[in-house]
């Protein structure tokens, strides 16, 4: 029985191998190739339904469920129904049919294959393989099952054949599935073999390029692409030559060389070569590529060839044009043009880039452009812009840009980008640049001169033939005219008629020799009215050298010859009165000194003063005294001749200047003399000063002059020193002037100037005359000044003292005297038998009104560490006449530290009992016009005791000065005088010498 069932599964898989057949026969037949197959599988089951096997008594068994299953599963449902329905039809009619068991069975196994086979259409093949052997047991089992429940009369069947014939059954159908599924995938497989082939091929021939085989040593295997009939290129009856048979031997060995190359290194290598053809060379792109062991042969290579003559034509153009391109760039000299990539980088930097920024092309090459040329400021704002370019594709507007030099300084230019394609998406970006320097500059110049134009001063522009052509609105606010209302006409309107022929004559001279003129000039305005112009005019010439136009610069000069007028009269003139001041007093001094010295006349000055005017500023006010300034100029201007001058120096002093006098001195005296004693005796008249009447006498100096004899400063001196003679012999009066006055002046001046010298030099030095006691003892000493001048020796004090005081010198000379003493005093203190003299310094009223005198007497004091017991202020009865409370502050402040005061001259002034009372005295000092007389003249001694008892009475020390013999001595000791002073003792003498003098006489201790 199995070797039955064998057989019988041997001869279905023997005829299953027609399937393949089939199907490869009408595999593109559709329907037919379906129907084929069904009758084929039908043929295969009736076949199978002739062979039959027994398993047991009533129960058969055949292969057609076999065949059935898998035609199902594999065939599809059109050759499944097609060869059951004929296997079923043969069944029942030469089967051995004992029911329908069989029927059922083949009914089972089609409907399982159908069932499986539509499972495969969605699950995957190697899934649907995977569950095959399952299908068949499964399918192979429901058969039996059929047979089994459904034969009728099997009454002990044989399970152990059954089992045997259930696994051969499903071995056989597992086995056909895969015999059927192997030649179904074979044929598709065959077929998309068959379709890629056939697309390839098309590929291929629709390559407009030559794709050939070649082997190792360059022969040519196989063409499989042929190039186009225009190439002039036909290797399809190439094979089997060489390289060398179709190109050169160069271009030969260098394809050859490339094909090794792509052999050795399995690469694909692209290369160029030229190929000589009958529509002439021709450049061919060649690309390699190595077959290897998979393709079939390693020693072949594909050559793909591509014709590239007009591509490598145009690319040798574009090179050229970009050539021409970038040479143009180069060269143009207006434009500067960089080239930088999207990064800033820049590419590209032509000659005028090197001329507008200072850079070399080597020197930017690389940088970024940015960095290079933009300022910080702008660096932002550049990249956007960049940046917004790139994105939309669209070059901005040019614009205006500041961008930097080399050296620091902007460049002003116009900028505009553009870009170009590079290789791939790579982009080259190109900037432009114009520089705007001379532009900007033009443009600044032309604002400047339209600025200038319109500027305050008038501007009138004429053609050649003087006719206005434009005028800006200055001029139009000089002249009152519009401008429609001048242009066309020419600059005659605005003549004044003041101007003679000459003065035009000169101007048109000067316009044709020098191109300009400028003058003054008065024009007439619109309203009439005549003012006076600065003019300028310039020619201006045309490139042939002719004059084109000319410019009129026109300047109102109306206020400024007013402030003229008004400088001129504050100038020389004084504001207050109007009269001539001191600077034109001496211009015409100096006309009137020519004159006199022409016509030999004399003139004279008179020098005229007011008497304590002073009094009336302090008592009635300034505004009085200005009054009585105006009052007395127009009295002077009253009486003099018209010719005469009166002036006004300053202050309340005048000058009335006399010229065309006599030539005789003489007479010329006694005319002057006349006007002088004329201008006093109107001078006293009453003034009314804004209701107070006032009363003021002058004081007139007067001096002749004749010629150039006497220089103008020195004749203004003489008359102001007989001014000043005229006041000395009690004012109201007029004095000529004394060459013994001016002796005197000359010589005090130069002794002032010797003063200055002598402080400056060192050349004054303290004496020392004792005061002693009634018994000769030594009580201290005046400290007296001393000048030993280099050339005028001994200088008395009675000399110079006097010209200190009034020159002011006195202050610096008080100062060194205080610092001496008190320096002398601190070398005093260091001997015991000088330390308890006190020294006597005399103050002048003028230093001790200095405001600090007592603080810088206290920080002397200080600083020198003199002791201020020891030191005597003397002062005089004049210096109380003036702010006595004033005085008292500063002896109280000095007395508060133990300084002495004595008043010196007692006696010779105005002394009040009022004040001897208030004042913190210690010492009162009789003056030695009192002692000299003193035992000869009864009024000097009845003097002297006064002085003594009034000392007495109000407790101060009394010292009398000048004691010069015993008999005056005995005089005041016999009067209660204790201490004295004078040539008796000793003279003034030096500090060395007085020590000598101290140490020879006793010494006694002031006690007081």
């Amino acid at each position: 029985m199995a070797l039955d069932l064998v057989k019988s599964v041997a001869l279905l898989l023997a005829l299953s191998l027609t399937y393949s057949f089939t199907i490869r026969s009408l595999r593109r037949r559709g329907v037919l190739s379906e129907v084929a197959t069904g009758f084929l599988f039908a043929a295969i089951c009736m076949v199978a339904v002739l062979n039959p096997v027994s398993l047991s008594p009533g129960l058969q068994v055949n292969g057609s469920t076999v065949v059935l299953s898998m035609a199902a599963a594999i065939g599809g449902p059109v050759a499944a129904c097609l060869a059951a329905a004929l296997a079923l039809l043969f069944y029942l009619d030469v089967g051995d049919f004992a029911g329908w068991s069989g029927v059922l069975a083949m009914v089972v196994s089609t409907a399982a294959g159908l069932a499986y086979h539509q499972w495969g259409r969605t699950a995957v093949r190697e899934q649907w393989l995977g569950w095959m052997p399952l299908f068949s047991l499964v399918s192979q089992l429901l058969t039996l099952a059929c047979l089994l429940f459904f034969q009728p009369g099997v009454t002990d069947p044989d399970f152990s054949r059954m089992l045997s014939a259930w696994l051969i059954y499903a071995l056989a159908a597992w086995g056909l599935g895969r015999i059927m599924d192997d030649a179904r995938q074979r044929l598709q497989g065959e077929d998309a073999l068959r379709a890629h082939e056939a697309r390839l091929r098309a590929t291929v021939h629709a390559i407009p390029d030559l794709l050939c085989l070649l082997d190792k040593d360059g022969k040519l295997v196989e063409v499989l692409s042929q190039v186009g009939p225009g190439s002039g290129m036909n290797v399809s009856g190439m094979v089997g030559h060489t390289l060398h048979d179709v190109f050169p031997a160069s271009e030969a060995d260098r394809v050859l060389s490339q094909i090794r190359a792509t052999l050795q290194t399995s690469t694909t290598l692209t290369f160029e070569v030229d190929l000589p053809t009958l529509q002439g060379p021709r450049r061919l792109e060649g690309r390699t590529h190595a077959l290897g062991a998979e393709e079939g042969d390693d020693n072949l290579v594909v050559l793909l060839a591509r014709d590239v003559t007009n591509r490598h034509a145009a690319a040798e153009a574009l090179r050229a044009s970009e050539m021409r391109f970038r040479s143009l760039l180069q060269n143009i000299s207006a434009v500067a043009v960089q080239g930088f990539t999207p990064d800033g980088t820049i590419t590209y930097w032509n000659h005028a880039s090197e001329l507008l920024y200072g850079y070399s092309e080597e020197e930017v090459l690389g940088r970024n452009l940015v960095e290079v040329l933009v300022p910080p400021e702008a660096r932002s704002e550049f990249r956007s812009l960049i940046a917004g370019m790139l994105e939309s594709g669209r070059a901005p507007e040019a614009r205006e840009m500041m961008l930097l030099h080399r050296t620091g300084r902007e460049v002003p230019v116009l900028t505009g980008h553009a870009a170009v394609a590079g290789h791939g998406n790579d982009k080259e970006l190109f900037r432009f640049d114009i520089d705007l320097s001379e532009r900007k500059q033009t443009e600044a110049e032309l604002r400047v001169a339209a600025t200038a134009f319109e500027a305050q001063e008038g501007m009138m522009v004429t053609d050649a033939h003087r006719r206005i052509l434009r005028v800006n609105e200055a001029f139009t606010r000089i002249s009152g005219y519009e401008d429609v209302e001048v242009i066309g006409n020419t600059p005659t309107m605005f003549s004044s008629g003041w101007h003679d022929n000459a003065f035009y004559e000169e101007l048109n001279a000067s316009l044709a020799s020098t191109g300009t003129w400028q003058g003054e000039m008065w024009n007439r305005r619109k309203n009439g009215e005549i003012h006076p112009q600065w003019l300028h005019i310039t020619a201006v010439n045309d490139e042939t050298g002719a004059v084109s136009h000319f410019v009129a610069t026109v300047t109102d000069i109306t206020q400024r010859k007013a402030a003229e007028d008004q400088i001129r009269q504050l100038a020389f003139y004084d504001p207050l009165t109007g009269l001539p001041n001191r600077r034109m007093l001496i211009d015409r001094l100096r006309h009137a000194l020519a004159s006199s010295a022409r016509s030999a006349h004399c003139g004279a000055l008179l020098f005229i003063d007011l008497d304590h005017f002073k009094n009336l500023n302090d008592t009635l006010g300034h505004d009085k005294g200005d009054l009585l300034l105006q009052q007395v100029a127009q009295r002077l201007l009253d009486t003099v001749r018209e010719e005469d001058t009166v002036a006004r120096l300053g202050g309340d002093e005048y000058v009335v200047m006399l010229e065309g006098l006599d030539e005789f001195h003489d007479i010329a005296a006694s005319q002057a003399t006349a006007v002088g004693e004329k201008i006093i005796a109107k001078l006293n008249w009453p003034y009314q000063l804004a209701g107070h009447e006032f009363h003021s006498t002058p004081s007139m100096g007067l001096t002749l002059f004749n010629g150039h004899e006497v220089e103008v400063e020195d004749l203004l001196k003489q008359a102001d020193l007989a001014m000043y003679q005229a006041k000395g012999a009690g004012r109201n009066g007029l004095r000529f002037y004394d060459p013994q006055m001016q002796a005197a002046v000359t010589k005090r001046a130069e002794l002032e100037a010797d003063i200055r010298q002598g402080i400056l030099f060192g050349q004054f030095e303290l004496f020392f005359q004792p005061q002693v006691d009634k018994s000769g003892c030594v009580m201290g000493a005046e400290a007296l000044l001393r000048w030993n001048h280099p050339t005028r020796g001994m200088v008395s004090p009675a000399e110079f003292i006097p010209v200190a005081e009034d020159s002011g010198q006195i202050l610096t000379l008080g100062s060194w005297i205080l610092e001496a003493a008190c320096a002398q005093l601190v070398a005093w203190a260091a001997d015991p038998e000088t330390r308890a003299l006190t020294l006597a310094v005399n103050v002048s009223s003028r230093q001790f009104r200095q405001q600090d005198f007592a603080q810088h007497i206290l920080d002397m004091l200080d600083y020198t560490g003199a002791n201020p017991h020891c030191l005597k202020l003397e002062l005089t009865e004049s210096l109380l006449a003036d702010n006595l409370d004033d005085v008292i502050v500063k002896m109280s402040a000095l007395r508060a530290r133990g300084v002495g005061f004595s008043l010196d001259d007692f006696g010779t002034g105005y002394s009040s009992l009022s004040y001897l009372k208030r004042l913190p005295l210690d010492q009162l000092k009789i003056d030695q016009s009192f002692v000299r007389d003193v035992l000869t003249d009864p009024n000097d001694a009845a003097i002297v005791q006064t002085i003594l008892a009034l000392g007495k009475t109000l407790g101060l020390k009394v010292i009398a000065e000048g004691v010069e013999t015993g008999e005056q001595r005995d005089f005041l000791v016999a009067n209660g005088c204790n201490s004295y002073q004078g040539y008796l003792y000793s003279r003034p003498v030096p500090a060395d010498e007085f020590l000598r003098y101290v140490h020879a006489v006793s010494v006694r201790e002031d006690v007081a």
